[in-house]
């Protein structure tokens, strides 16, 4: 398995290596509590998008979804406020792609600026770059047309695999992205922070390299990242006692001083870590709020899935566990719920892409399908809940893997679909309400 990033494959191959059972499930249907609809089916109109839909972003009236194997980042934008009308209005491309790029495997955008992550491991090719960051600043017409980076970020002291890229965050002028495989200088996985300068954004390296103060090798620090006003989270999903990879996040606080070379200000545990639970795979902050998938855990139901809810102590952030733990109603084994996580305000998402409304493993048309499902903070705060909606694609079916990626913005969430029944994959746009 190659440390740098977490891939659908090494998702499978994990899944099988810590059960044979669940070869039958259940019937389920597609419930919900909510009445949450898609608004839109995201797609690319350039003829090589290819495993669309592993990385979503949306912020405001826009919408990126990565492409991976395209090679690409659709941007999507709303001009209306109708989010069915929206349709792709500008292609992203680094300008010194190679053809064993995996430019598009992780985005996020905040305001007129978007981030596209490279990490360039992928699994066919040789490992010859570290990975890096783009850097997208919106044209003074709009998102439009082909457009190539405002500016490349890299790692100064990153080695070919490190994996830079493989997750990133931006959060007005803060950009932040993980290198699961950074193995320099006695670093086992890293974060890197770039602030903005004052003359806007450019090619360069790191303002500051956030690390664990107890990693080890082989613990996928930075696999997911997340930031939002000033405070970053970092997932370390294979961090374990006993090698049993229960994972943790991490959480960072800038200094007054601003960014710098740190360790974390707290580590996030669950109180109840399942061996290989992995929380940590998938990571996001809103404010004083941190959500972190652990795509393996619950109990019983082994790799049913769960998130855990964090919220900042009073004092401030200090080694915690969680105060709510969210988990589908109706999770199964092998669901892999939190492989993706994202929150806004009072909102959080989660991904549960091997999720199947089939009774037998392999011949349904709905196997593996996948679900997204969305919880609302309860009004005396976050606590164990299921889930206030399931969304799945009105035509995402066989081993699509809807909810490979989810963002969250306002009463809007977008979830990302890289098989796409077979076909290049796309993103889904949902919300409780359907504009006028």
């Amino acid at each position: 398995m190659k440390p740098s990033r977490i891939t659908l494959a090494t998702f499978a191959a994990f899944i099988l290596s810590i059960s044979a059972v669940g070869q039958h499930r259940a019937a389920r249907s597609a419930t919900a509590t909510q009445p949450w609809v898609q608004l839109a089916k995201l797609t690319s109109n350039t003829t090589n998008a290819f495993y669309t839909g592993p990385a979503v972003a949306i912020s405001g009236n826009v919408i990126v979804v990565g492409s991976e194997y395209g090679q690409q980042a659709s941007v999507y934008v709303s001009s209306s406020g109708n989010w069915k009308d929206m349709v792709e209005t500008a292609t992203l491309y680094a300008s010194d792609e190679m053809s064993c790029d995996v430019f598009g495997t992780s985005v996020s955008i905040s305001g007129n600026t978007i981030v596209v992550g490279d990490p360039e491991d992928n699994p066919a090719c040789i490992l010859t770059q570290p990975g890096a960051a783009y850097v997208f600043v919106e044209p003074a017409g709009g998102w439009a047309g082909t457009l190539t980076e405002t500016a490349k970020l890299t790692a100064s002291d990153a080695l070919a695999g490190a994996g830079v890229g493989s997750s990133v965050s931006i959060d007005g002028d803060t950009i932040i992205a993980g290198a699961p495989g950074t193995y320099t200088s006695g670093v086992n996985g890293a974060a890197y922070v770039w602030v903005k300068p004052s003359g806007g954004w450019s090619s360069g390296t790191q303002t500051a390299q956030l690390t664990a103060s107890d990693a080890v090798a082989g613990d996928l620090f930075g696999n997911s990242v997340s930031i939002s006003g000033g405070v970053a989270v970092v997932g370390s999903p294979y961090i374990h006692s006993n090698h049993n990879h229960e994972g943790a996040a991490y959480v960072f606080v800038e200094p007054a001083s601003g960014w710098a070379n740190a360790t974390q200000n707290a580590e996030l545990i669950a109180s109840d870590p399942l061996a290989y639970g992995s929380m940590g795979i998938s990571v996001g902050i809103s404010g004083q709020t941190v959500v972190a998938g652990a795509y393996a855990d619950v109990g019983s139901n082994q790799a049913q899935g769960a998130a855990y809810v964090f919220v900042e102590p009073l004092g401030g952030w200090k080694d915690t566990t969680q105060v709510a733990k969210l988990t589908a109603s109706d999770g199964h084994f092998d669901d892999l719920f939190g492989t993706s996580v994202a929150i806004d305000g009072n909102l959080i998402a989660a991904g549960s892409i091997y999720f199947s409304r089939s009774s037998h493993r392999n011949t349904s048309v709905f196997w593996r399908e996948g679900a997204a499902y969305v919880f609302q903070k309860p009004a005396g705060g976050w606590t164990d809940i299921t889930q206030t909606a399931q969304l799945n694609g009105a035509d995402a079916r066989y081993d699509t893997k809807f909810g490979t990626s989810v963002a969250v913005g306002g009463q809007v969430v977008a979830v990302g679909v890289p098989n796409g029944n077979r076909n290049p994959g796309a993103g889904y746009v949902f919300s409780p309400f359907t504009p006028q």
